[in-house]
């Protein structure tokens, strides 16, 4: 008996994922698929996956990998990427990869920055305790836009859990000095040479203090208001 409801039970998830992929095959044989194409929503999905959504989710990555890789072969273009990852973060929302490995082929590869900084705010929402989400959305705002006033404010989100260690918070004074927050920067340069584990960033850290209240000193002006301590929490619409 258990090995025929095992039976059942198998032929009914490989029906599963076969209608949640069978629809993007196309894309093997053509260059450009700007046409409409039906994709099942994630929660389709998990409603008849029978409790196996995660091996859903990992069905559906191997298909998001491979459309990617097509991609990076010149066979087609990426116009379904973005809904096989959204159908991925829903069936496993703890799936880190996956949110982060989206969210640099939207900013980068598609150019829509946008969309990838949304897709890592899904991941913080999914998971607030993740450093790694806010760190990442602060390198594709520093990097893809060259927003530096953004891109400080994840990098100090990320720097506030103890996970982030002392790469974010490197991150976070960097970024805050090219934005011109001063004193930001000096706060969290300070932070990492008073609690880093490793001899050699506390000396870098004291040398980056020193060389930016001498830049002060020699402004002859005070030095830029420090903003409030960023929270730790999943930010809005205005980071």
């Amino acid at each position: 008996m258990k090995a025929a409801r095992g039976i059942l039970v198998g032929a009914a998830l490989t029906a599963t994922l076969v209608v949640a992929t069978w629809r993007v095959q196309p894309y093997r044989e053509r260059a450009y698929l700007y046409a409409n194409l039906y994709l099942p929503s994630g929660k389709f999905i998990e409603q008849t996956s029978l409790g196996y959504r995660e091996l859903a989710a990992d069905w559906v990555w191997f298909q998001a990998v491979q459309y990617y890789g097509g991609y990076a072969k010149g066979q087609h273009d990426l116009a379904y990427f973005a809904g096989l990852i959204d159908i991925v973060t829903d069936l496993d929302p703890y799936f880190a990869y996956s949110y982060i490995f989206g969210s640099v082929v939207l900013a980068q590869d598609m150019g829509d920055l946008g969309r990838g900084v949304d897709l890592l705010k899904k991941g913080m929402r999914a998971d607030p305790t993740n450093w790694q989400y806010p760190f990442e959305a602060g390198f594709l705002c520093y990097v893809v836009a060259r927003d530096s006033d953004r891109a400080a404010r994840y990098f100090e989100l990320a720097a506030r859990f103890p996970e982030g260690g002392d790469l974010a918070r490197r991150f976070a004074a960097f970024v805050h000095s090219k934005a011109g927050h001063e004193e930001n920067s000096i706060r969290m340069w300070e932070e990492l040479a008073r609690e880093s584990d490793q001899p050699y960033m506390r000396e870098m850290a004291k040398r980056y203090i020193e060389k930016l209240r001498n830049r002060d000193d020699s402004r002859g002006q005070a030095p830029w208001p420090p903003q409030p301590p960023v929270e730790r929490e999943v930010p809005g619409d205005d980071l």
